[in-house]
């Protein structure tokens, strides 16, 4: 174990005996306070992703509309036959409900 694993052994320790020791009340605060670290991150990520989805969009602008719509079917093609490989859909043609 190097010296920062070491200090984020430490500080998780020191964390979890002092969030042991809290009365329940405050307990319910900490995880308050939890879910709004958790919640931040994934905003922070999803920020990314729409930046990152933008920049892809203004590169794509330049191709044809048939190659982009191609590449749109294949996609979904792979998406579709990975659902199909994992169980969490069906193959074969939709025949309605």
């Amino acid at each position: 174990m190097n010296g920062v694993q070491a200090a984020d052994q430490s500080l998780l320790r020191r964390t979890v005996v002092e969030v042991a020791s809290l009365p329940d009340d405050d307990l319910a605060i900490v995880l308050d306070v939890v879910a709004f670290l958790k919640q931040q991150r994934s905003a922070e990520t999803a920020a990314d992703i729409r930046r990152a989805a933008r920049q892809r969009a203004a590169a794509l602008r330049a191709q044809p509309r048939d190659q982009l719509a191609a590449q749109l079917l294949e996609v979904g093609e792979r998406i579709r036959s990975q659902a199909v490989a994992s169980g969490t859909a069906i193959d074969g043609d939709w025949e309605g409900d």
